[in-house]
């Protein structure tokens, strides 16, 4: 084959993932955890790859390059700093544990990619530049400037700086290394709090709606200072990067100014609200700050990296006057990076600004089983249907009240389920949040969920000013008209993570949401992932099957299948 052939990986962090492109169009894009129902897993993404491969017809032997998220030399300048920091031989010691383990990983991943794709050009692309490059390619490419934050990359947390399409030239400095990282500060306090970190720091934020974050405003202002540059994090509060699960990530000093420890599954309380809602104050205040050092008006922004994914501290950048538009990719996180580093390598070695379609279903086409071989399974199968009967007849259900997965078409990109691995149900039923939330999904009922609508009916909703959000990256405040129409999908802070659907991206959807109108007056309806507690999203059909029997599901759209338990 003679088009150029770029791989993209990203691996031993967390959440592993791939990307392909040819001759710089992206032919697709998978994370593995839902290939191999390991959520956030680092391993080496094998069925990726693999998967991505086939769906273009290609082996190993014709990928001319491979960009992998991780650059070793900036990686062992990082180490050398944080040792230095560590302060007592203990903690240096622990440090260069936790550093030599994780650049021996990295190491090896670069030996693998080397002898599986013999034919290859192996590219290091430093962390932060494909979080950018993430953001950039599906927005078509337009001039803006940049910020990413997250845990850590090689040794930066913070990057900033700009996109100037005309020079092909991305300009992106670091501000802070670690230790001073906002995405660890996050997810210290997450564990603290009795919840899984790298997993679980969206419980952390929907619980800050209910606290009172004054009560410990002043100790986060001084865990988090503020600094022309950017911010530090104080060490004295906050102790030595931690790699892995154990180990405590909080200071006896932090412990006593704020609460204990929670175990997990104990009792919360009013102190944990509190301590979520100054977490969550505080980081909306340092993205700001952040975002404020490239004052101006009517600038755009793209913002990317793990912390990204806070849909509210993202949102209320919108009222800020140096942000005219703002962008978050389907995929801000880890696992875009596999994606970020293969577009950096398409421009550096093709000189080609690549490919990457707008909408988010950048998976491959999934296997889908025939409908005798669903029955033999045990389920009640009706079609295969036509797309807009199918759209019909999964709307009657809805307004009926039910509780549906779906399904069909290529997987989303990111975190946010789309569409096309989701739950849906009714907005305008308490019963049926309620059912959804301890029945279905068995999650915390303080946990909100989130809307999806047709785009041309949004603005009456909520305030999206003007722009769309096909992605729910934002946590937009909802409009009088959503409290007196659909409640349940409004978190208890007055905002809600709205999916838009725009019309031509996906027929299937926008016949769903408009037959349910027609049936209900609503044109709006829940959307969820499809996925039971603590496991990914729903990777193959086997697995959605899955869902259907263990989460109470009234059914499941299976492709063009329309699936029920027996009775």
């Amino acid at each position: 084959m003679t088009a150029k052939v770029t791989l993209g990986v990203c691996a031993h962090t967390h959440d592993s993932s791939a990307a392909l492109f040819v001759a710089g169009s992206l032919i697709g894009f998978l994370e593995e955890d839902r290939l191999v129902d390991d959520k956030h897993t680092r391993a080496f993404p094998c069925q990726a790859v693999r998967l991505l491969l086939a769906e273009a017809g290609l082996g190993p032997e014709e990928v001319t390059a491979v960009g992998y998220t991780f650059d070793s030399s900036l990686y062992r300048h990082g180490r050398e700093k944080a040792v230095r920091r560590a302060g007592d031989p203990d903690r240096r010691r622990r440090a260069v544990r936790s550093y030599d383990s994780i650049a021996a990983a990295h190491a090896a991943t670069l030996g693998r990619l080397a002898a599986e794709f013999p034919c290859a050009a192996i590219m290091e692309v430093p962390h932060h530049r494909a979080h950018a490059f993430s953001a950039l390619a599906p927005q078509g490419w337009h001039d803006r400037d940049v910020l990413v934050v997250d845990s850590i990359g090689e040794a930066a947390t913070t990057s900033l700086g700009g996109w100037n399409r005309a020079a092909r030239s991305l300009d992106l400095h670091a501000l802070t290394f670690d230790t001073d990282s906002l995405g660890y500060v996050y997810g210290a306090l997450t564990d603290h709090l009795g919840f899984r970190m790298r997993d679980e720091e969206g419980t952390v934020m929907a619980l800050a709606a209910y606290g009172d974050p004054s009560r410990f405003r002043a100790l986060l202002a001084r865990t988090i200072p503020l600094t022309p540059q950017g911010f530090r994090v104080s060490t004295r509060l906050v102790g030595q990067r931690v790699f892995g699960d154990g180990g405590d990530r909080l200071t006896e000093a932090f412990v006593r100014a704020s609460v204990p420890r929670r175990a997990r599954g104990e009792e919360l309380t009013q102190d944990h609200a509190d301590l979520s809602a100054s977490l969550q104050e505080r980081v909306e205040e340092v993205t700001a700050h952040l975002v404020g050092l490239r004052p101006g008006p009517g600038r755009s922004w793209a913002v990317a990296g793990g912390v990204a994914t806070n849909c509210v501290a993202v949102g209320r950048l919108r009222d800020l006057p140096n942000v005219a538009e703002l962008f978050v990719p389907p995929a801000p996180g880890d696992s875009g990076t596999s994606l970020g580093a293969a577009v950096a390598v398409v421009l550096e070695r093709q000189g080609l600004l690549a490919e990457v379609p707008a909408s988010p279903y950048w998976g491959v086409e999934p296997a889908v089983p025939k409908a005798e071989e669903v029955r033999a399974l045990g389920f009640e199968v009706s079609g295969p249907h036509e797309e807009r009967d199918l759209a019909h007849r999964v709307a009657a259900a809805l307004a009926g009240n039910g509780i549906l997965g779906i399904y069909r078409g290529a997987a989303e990109a990111g975190p946010r389920a789309l569409g096309h691995r989701s739950v849906v149900a009714s907005p305008l039923s308490p019963e049926v949040h309620e059912r959804l939330a301890t029945r279905v999904k068995r999650r915390e009922t303080f946990r909100p969920f989130a809307p999806m609508v047709l785009a041309d009916r949004a603005a009456g909703y909520f305030d999206l000013r003007g722009h769309e959000s096909p992605y729910m990256s934002l946590a937009v405040d909802a409009r009088q008209e959503l409290l007196d129409h659909a409640p349940t999908v409004i978190h208890r802070n007055g905002t809600a993570r709205v999916q838009t659907v725009t019309a031509g991206t996906d027929a299937f959807l926008e016949a769903l949401l408009r037959h349910y109108e027609r049936l209900t007056g609503s044109p709006l309806l829940i959307n969820t992932s499809l996925n039971l507690k603590g496991r990914p999203t729903a990777g193959s059909w086997q697995a959605a099957l899955s869902c259907l029997a263990d989460m109470s599901l009234d059914g499941l759209v299976l492709g063009d299948l329309f699936v029920t338990r027996s009775s």
